[in-house]
């Protein structure tokens, strides 16, 4: 089992550059089983076709952690190797809709979701990664913190994250230093503007909420030895917001299903 974990440590983490479409829904408390039914039983075998036909890179569907609020928020991301690869999915995923239906466990509550979708819709944002580092092979991350900026230079946000950050995060993976698992920074490409108070992203992956809460109360092994100004001036006024979603369901770029 050693050296097996060792294998796994050592296995070279993968860092590429995507194009992500995130939706965004606020659902009824009493509405959630409705929702979740038409994400797990429709869309994501939906997704698991467009993955195995190489038309996206994954998708999953999380739910947002410790808010109590009147509504219960989700959010669903595509991910995509570059524009014209987004074109196309988009133009080819319908096709997968009809085979989809036949297939569903619970077919009149996954049908009902489908029709009030568009109600659970509160908006729709589009990203670039400038860097995505995947998680070690063999890694379930079931929890991802996205971390919110304003940057009055998005670029030179991402420049400065992955000069400092991608490669001492990759230390701290292969020297098993660090709880976290994967690790990505993004730009907000649409919306822009000043509205929603941040246009920049980094994403931290962890397996358990209790990963996520020790990594946030521990300090960072060696941070002390880098350079951290770039990235504070990048970013002057610190994190708009940092919240912590539970993946409930994804599809790997192979077309797996992993709950």
């Amino acid at each position: 089992m050693k050296r097996i974990l060792f294998y796994l440590l050592l296995t070279p983490l993968v860092g590429f550059s995507q194009y992500v479409d995130m939706w965004h829904f606020s659902v009824p408390y009493d509405e959630t089983a409705i929702y979740e039914a038409t994400e797990k039983e429709w869309f994501a075998k939906v997704m698991s076709k467009a993955a195995e036909n190489k038309l996206i890179n994954g998708w999953a569907m999380a739910r947002r952690v410790g808010k109590d609020e009147k509504n219960v928020k989700y959010i669903t991301w595509i991910s995509f190797g570059d524009i014209e690869s987004r074109k196309e999915a988009y133009n080819s995923i319908g096709k997968y809709s009809k085979e989809t239906s036949k297939q569903l466990f619970t077919p009149e509550l996954s049908n009902l979701g489908r029709n009030k979708w568009g109600s659970y819709v509160v908006g729709n944002s589009n990203f670039y990664f400038d860097e995505f580092i995947s998680a070690p092979k063999g890694t379930n991350v079931k929890y991802t913190v996205h971390n919110l900026a304003m940057s009055p230079d998005a670029k030179n946000f991402s420049i400065q994250q992955k000069t400092i950050w991608a490669p001492f995060f990759k230390n701290l993976i292969k020297r098993n230093q660090t709880k976290q698992k994967n690790w990505g920074v993004a730009r907000r490409l649409n919306p822009r503007g000043q509205r929603h108070g941040w246009n920049v992203m980094t994403v931290d992956g962890f397996e358990t909420i209790e990963d996520v809460y020790e990594s946030i109360n521990s300090e960072i092994p060696g941070i002390s030895k880098i350079n951290l100004e770039p990235i504070v001036k990048s970013a002057p006024e610190g994190w708009y917001e940092q919240i912590i979603w539970e993946i409930l369901i994804q599809v790997n770029d192979k077309g797996q299903i992993i709950y």
